[in-house]
């Protein structure tokens, strides 16, 4: 992985972690193993008990195929999954690219960030990796395994503490798009309380005249 400066304003483009495929692997053979054979072994042992030699042996022709075929799936798509995986911290913006049958791609100037989180889980504190969620204003809430929705999401890094320091010191170099949009409105009300002053003026010195 490309070494990230804080404060640097050029391109800087990086990959994941090769961890990042060690800790999906890792989540493939949890899936299986608790997901699956944990009901599944036991189940096979009582009916071999109970003398259901044939049931135990349709179960698992009828389980083991699917399971084996998912887990060959899975090996087979993250390698590719992590080499899709593209990112690129630009002078205003930040890529994010990544996908292998669906791809997706991710633009974030930095003058709308609003936060960037470092999110670790047990695994990925394991592996040394974090995830960095990028949010800006929208783009809030929580999804379904607990981490806020982010526009984009910086997975299976090392060096997460310097990509987020690289990040926000970029953020804070880039003038918000709210803070300009106030300064609009804030010149447009004050050219408009000007020319009702002056039209005041006009008024009043023109009632002058009239009375002198």
């Amino acid at each position: 992985m490309s070494t990230i400066v804080a404060g640097a304003r050029a391109n800087r483009e990086f990959g994941a972690d090769l961890a990042l495929k060690s800790l999906y692997r890792a989540y493939a053979l949890i899936v299986v193993l608790g997901g699956f054979l944990s009901w599944m072994v036991p189940l096979e042992v009582a009916l071999l008990v109970l003398g259901k030699q044939f049931a135990a042996g349709i179960l698992a022709l009828a389980v083991l195929p699917p399971i084996l075929i998912a887990l060959a799936v899975a090996l087979h798509w993250i390698p590719r999954f992590h080499s899709s995986i593209r990112y690129v911290l630009g002078e205003e913006e930040i890529v994010v690219t990544r996908g292998v049958w669906w791809k997706t791609k991710s633009v974030v100037p930095y003058d709308r960030v609003t936060n960037v989180n470092i999110y670790q889980g047990p695994l990925s504190r394991h592996y040394g990796i974090g995830r960095l969620a990028i949010q800006t204003a929208g783009f809030s809430g929580v999804d379904s395994s607990g981490y806020k929705t982010a526009e984009a999401d910086i997975i299976g890094i090392r060096d997460f503490e310097g990509t987020k320091d690289a990040v926000m010191s970029s953020v804070e170099g880039a003038r918000p798009i709210a803070v300009e949009a106030g300064a609009e409105a804030v010149r447009d009300a004050n050219a408009e309380v000007l020319e009702e002053l002056r039209g005041i003026r006009k008024v009043l010195e023109s009632q002058k005249q009239y009375r002198d």
